[in-house]
């Protein structure tokens, strides 16, 4: 009987080991040939926030590293990009430019950001010499936090004009639900935590770490229907907002967002601070046969849809408030 489970011990030790190897070698293929979208941001960038729901730790200086780009990140005493911006020049003119991931730019050196492309081209198309344009950019942000945001650092950085950057893909949603993050163990993600097979803080730590997780989990969500499962479909959010027939979440999102479109704008005014809405477009709108593929492989009519009605929706609600609107969407 001993040598018996021994000789079973010892099998199942070298399944073990020769399961893990197979892993770790998968593992490094990916890496090099097939590299994951991880989760993109460092532990420690984020901090709750009593005002914002979450914000940028003021202080953080760190590296981003991943497959797709190496970049230096430093957040400042304000809890916003780059560095301390000092008192306004005499005669300067100081931007404040407020969104989510696509403003704060993280995937970019400071110099390349739009928002510091935007103060070097301001400063050699007009006389603004002394243009100034603060990122106060913040990933996952919304209508809702960037007006929040926008009262706290008003006080300390006096804006001429305000920037708000609206990601016509999800700012919608940001704003529907703007409690939905929160910051756990130095990591911004879900309030809501699903069931799974593995405990939670496993399947956190393989979303950061592993390659092989994450590709296994795709693999999971595209065949979970065949076991009774509901489908993650990463085309849903957009295929709502581009939809002709009007979806109910969307309509309230638009209600919500004019609402504090109006509120942002009486801010300003309060301020002295003209505000300029900024149309940044999903990258379905950009390669629009991007969408007809992903609509077809669904079984959708992609004439069911408009890609062109966010830049419409949001425009309407800007110039309720006539406010003037730069879309970005023709320019790519």
């Amino acid at each position: 009987m001993t040598r018996r489970l021994l000789t079973w011990g010892g099998n199942l030790l070298l399944v073990v080991m020769t399961t893990l190897l197979t892993l770790c070698v998968f593992e490094v293929i990916l890496h090099k040939f097939f590299p994951q979208k991880l989760y993109r941001f460092p532990q420690g960038l984020f901090r709750n926030d009593p005002d914002t729901v979450f914000s940028l730790q003021p202080g953080f200086t760190a590296v981003l590293s991943n497959p797709e780009y190496t970049t230096h990140v430093r957040i400042n005493t304000l809890g916003i990009r780059g560095p301390l911006p000092g008192p306004k020049k005499a005669g300067g003119y100081r931007i404040i430019g407020l969104g989510d991931s696509f403003a704060s730019a993280f995937n970019m050196e400071e110099p390349d950001t739009f928002m510091h492309v935007a103060e070097q081209e301001l400063r050699r198309s007009t006389q603004l010499q002394e243009v100034e344009v603060v990122n106060a950019g913040t990933p996952n942000y919304g209508t809702w936090h960037e007006l929040r945001a926008l009262r706290r650092l008003a006080g300390e950085l006096h804006p001429d004009l305000v920037l708000l950057c609206v990601f016509v893909g999800n700012d919608l949603d940001n704003n529907l639900t703007p409690y939905e993050a929160q910051v756990r163990d130095g990591f911004l993600v879900e309030r809501r935590v699903d069931k799974g097979l593995l405990p939670y803080s496993m399947r956190a730590w393989l979303q950061r770490n592993s390659m092989s997780y994450v590709l296994f989990w795709r693999a999971w969500n595209r065949i979970r229907p065949l076991f009774g499962k509901n489908f993650n479909d990463p085309l849903q959010s957009e295929e709502n907002i581009f939809s002709r027939q009007g979806v109910p979440r969307i309509e309230r999102g638009y209600a919500l967002t004019d609402s504090l479109m109006r509120e942002f704008n009486k801010e300003c005014e309060r301020l002295g601070a003209p505000l300029v809405v900024v149309l940044i477009p999903t990258e379905f709108q950009v390669y629009p046969e991007l969408f007809q593929k992903a609509a077809l492989r669904r079984g959708l009519d992609p004439q069911a849809f408009d890609l062109d009605l966010p830049q419409h929706r949001w425009t309407a609600i800007a110039k309720q408030s006539n406010l003037p609107v730069v879309d970005l969407l023709p320019i790519f």
